[in-house]
């Protein structure tokens, strides 16, 4: 009988730090949707399926352990990732992968419960890795390289008023934005590392989202939530605990936590809707917000991490099995990654300000080849003038557009005129008897596939894709 007792009483002390690993990776992961749409729309939530992701999101934040609720949450972000394709930025294509591994877990298990969503974390651990070697695989050309035309430099500048001076003008600032990201990948592979890899992670793109000027916390976020992945469940309840205490000794959060549904409609109708009719201050409210969550969870990372070498409890966590079930879901995530190379969709593919180019006549990736299985990025046309405002600006910037590009504007912008240069040739698109017609795209290029422009001159030019 006692041995039965010493069973239950173990199995408790080492599903309890699990269980509560999972509802923490479940808020944070509610948070990571939140901030997304509420970013994306700068507090002006304005489609039934980013209304209904922030609601569902808020509502798994007071009920972290109501499995159908947050199976919901995913099946609507899958679906409104979807009614927003072609224009999905990459964090949330890499959103919708882990959903879409979860949602299969919960469907073969029949359950959607917090064990069966943490069945899917070996997979959801995978993606964050393909995902993070290939932004930091695509910064391994030589514009990116080039201080000058660095996106890396140039941001620096932006971000810090130009307090970075001539810092903003060296190597340090690219190459070592260039070996963070490559290190930081390095890391969390290595068994032995992959705490150290999950706190340079968290420091990283906090310092990325610290400035008001460029707004990334949206990204910051959902690889917040990810990275806690790499952590052993007593490393985070460690951080639950502290954060908690901090939290506690807020008259606001105190406040809040009284009435949580009140707090939580509140919220919704404020950030969701107010900048509608309040302009800008939503999103400085929202900026301060997620600086009152990037802040406590980086310190609290730190020092459960230091406590834990100190009483040397730590032990190394495994990546975990991979189902055979989730195998498509990480080959959709390594063509996605691919995507630029094999001269298909250059946007939202993990290559955010690395300066990539692919396309023709000069790629400027050091050693990846481009395995072309379309021509897309070969039919480049440098823009000369255009009746469309942000095409114009392009041709007063000496960009250019691959030709499917311009045809899909074309079917979002009926009487579009553009002329430009095509495989030497001036010319003249438009529905006009003289121009060149602009033929429709397929819906499925249409739906799948965005193609940035690329500048013609060393000018910097940083494409937030």
């Amino acid at each position: 009988m006692s041995s039965e007792v010493d069973k239950a009483a173990s199995s408790d002390v080492t599903t309890e730090p699990a269980h509560r690993a999972t509802v923490l990776f479940v808020r944070m992961w509610a948070i990571a949707h939140i901030l997304h749409l509420l970013i994306a729309e700068r507090n002006a939530l304005n489609t039934p399926w980013n209304i209904a992701v922030v609601a569902l999101a808020i509502a798994v934040l007071l009920r972290p352990e109501a499995g159908p609720l947050f199976a919901i949450l995913l099946v609507a972000q899958v679906i409104e990732h979807t009614v927003e394709m072609p224009f999905s930025p990459d964090h949330w294509a890499l959103v919708a992968l882990v959903n879409l591994a979860i949602l299969l877990t919960m469907l073969v298990g029949r359950s959607t419960s917090l064990e069966t969503i943490a069945k899917a974390f070996p997979t959801a651990r995978t993606l964050l890795l393909i995902a993070y070697a290939a932004a930091a695989l695509s910064k391994w050309n030589t514009t990116f390289l080039d201080p000058v035309t660095s996106c890396a430099n140039a941001i620096a500048g932006l971000v810090t008023f130009g307090l970075a001076g001539p810092l903003a003008e060296s190597h340090v600032v690219n190459y070592g934005a260039l070996a963070t990201e490559s290190l930081i990948f390095l890391l969390l592979v290595i068994p032995r590392t992959r705490t150290w890899g999950v706190l340079l992670g968290l420091a990283f793109h906090f310092s990325l989202s610290a400035s008001p000027i460029i707004v990334v916390g949206d990204y910051t976020s959902t690889v917040y939530a990810l990275f806690f992945l790499f952590l052993r469940p007593e490393v985070i309840g460690r951080v639950l605990d502290r954060t908690s205490s901090w939290a506690g000794r807020s008259a606001v959060v105190r406040d809040a936590r009284r009435r949580p549904p009140v707090t939580a409609v509140l919220a919704f109708v404020v950030l969701g809707f107010g900048g509608h009719v309040l302009g800008p201050v939503p999103l400085a409210t929202l900026y301060v917000l997620e600086q009152f969550y990037f802040v406590p969870v980086l310190l609290a990372t730190a020092l459960a991490v230091r406590e834990q070498r100190a009483d040397g409890s730590g032990r190394r966590l495994r990546l975990g099995r991979i189902q055979l079930l989730h195998v498509p879901v990480l080959l959709l995530a390594l063509v996605w990654v691919l995507n630029p190379y094999l001269g298909l969709r250059t946007t939202g593919t993990n290559t955010m300000f690395s300066n990539l180019r692919t396309e023709s006549p000069d790629p400027n990736h050091l050693f990846m080849p481009s395995w072309r299985v379309t021509d897309w990025q070969d039919d480049m046309v440098t823009l000369v003038s255009s009746t469309d405002p942000e095409l114009q600006a392009g041709a007063d910037n000496d960009l250019a557009v691959p030709l499917v590009a311009l045809r899909r504007i074309a079917m979002d912008r009926p009487g579009l005129e553009v002329t430009g240069v095509l495989h030497g040739e001036t010319v003249t698109f438009g529905s006009e008897k003289a121009q060149t017609e602009l033929e429709p795209l397929p819906a499925w290029q249409y739906r799948l596939f965005l193609l940035r422009p690329v500048s013609t001159t060393d000018a910097p030019f940083c494409p937030q894709g």
